[in-house]
């Protein structure tokens, strides 16, 4: 079956459900110069197993204009949920935090400004029960011992592009293509962690901390 025809009818089937949209979360930023931002299907998926989990704190890997920040913040509200999202361009965090105060989300979100590499490590152990990764992926495969030390054993581990290595050829990987490769060798090799490959948007890395 066709892919582009599964996310048309899903579109369609949802298509008046009240929920931020990507499309026109963009058309209401106002600038052009940002990073892309999750797809709607998998702005969907993220509610679902937040709300699942029950999610209270949740750490962001790279923001852009706060698209999937802000479908977090609005999941998690509901139980007393916290976002804490990491960006490196001070621009952009602009933007982002008038979409924020927009939509009303923005005492549910704490926006750290700086280099990922680095604002991770000011975080104790078992901090977050959620992580999503959606940086700049030659970041994925240094952070990922980092993300898995934040994560409380049974928490959530997202992360984005994980399947973009099939937009070429091997022979034809660049760096950024390679970088994704190796990140998802490392997660299904993890002893840290259970987890797989969602075929959603450009491909979503699924994996929970094991608690023993």
């Amino acid at each position: 079956m066709d892919y582009e025809k599964r996310l048309d009818y899903i579109s369609q089937i949802y298509s008046d459900i009240p929920r931020p949209r990507h499309q026109e979360y963009i058309e209401r930023t106002l600038t052009d110069d940002f990073v892309p931002v999750i797809e709607d299907e998998v702005a969907d998926f993220f509610r679902i197993v937040l709300t699942l989990s029950k999610a209270q704190s949740v750490l962001e890997i790279g923001m852009s204009i706060g698209f999937s920040t802000s479908g977090i913040a609005d999941t998690i509200k509901a139980h007393g949920g916290r976002v804490t999202s990491i960006e490196i361009d001070p621009d952009i965090v602009k933007f982002a935090r008038e979409n924020f105060e927009r939509l009303g989300l923005s005492d549910h979100i704490e926006v750290r400004i700086g280099d990922a590499g680095e604002v991770i490590t000011e975080f104790e152990d078992e901090t977050f029960d959620a992580v999503f990764q959606d940086a700049d992926k030659s970041f994925y495969p240094p952070l990922l011992e980092e993300c898995v030390r934040v994560l409380k054993p049974g928490g959530l581990f997202l992360a984005d592009d994980a399947l973009i290595p099939l937009r070429r050829s091997r022979e034809d990987w660049d760096e950024t293509l390679k970088a994704i490769h190796a990140f998802n060798e490392k997660v299904a090799n993890s002893t840290d962690l259970e987890s797989t490959i969602v075929p959603i948007g450009d491909g979503i890395t699924f994996a929970v901390k094991k608690t023993s």
